[in-house]
């Protein structure tokens, strides 16, 4: 059902999911278009934070307050 696959959408980005696991979510994905989009959401938020995080990481690279050259 949508609940136990929007779990298992989340629960992946912290462990890998079985063999059942992603062929139970792969098969709902074809035939839900809801959760289709919320696993769309769920990729474009890691996605966004990705490059926030790196963003992040290369402003404290270059140290506090450093505008670099002008």
């Amino acid at each position: 059902n949508c609940r136990a696959v929007t779990r298992l959408v989340l629960e992946r980005e912290n462990r890998p999911l079985t063999l059942v696991e992603r062929i139970s979510v792969r098969f709902h994905l074809g035939i839900c278009l809801m959760c289709t989009r919320f696993t769309g959401q769920v990729r474009l938020m890691n996605r966004a934070m990705a490059q926030w995080k790196h963003y992040a990481e290369h402003e404290d690279a270059d140290g506090p307050g450093d505008q670099g050259p002008n």
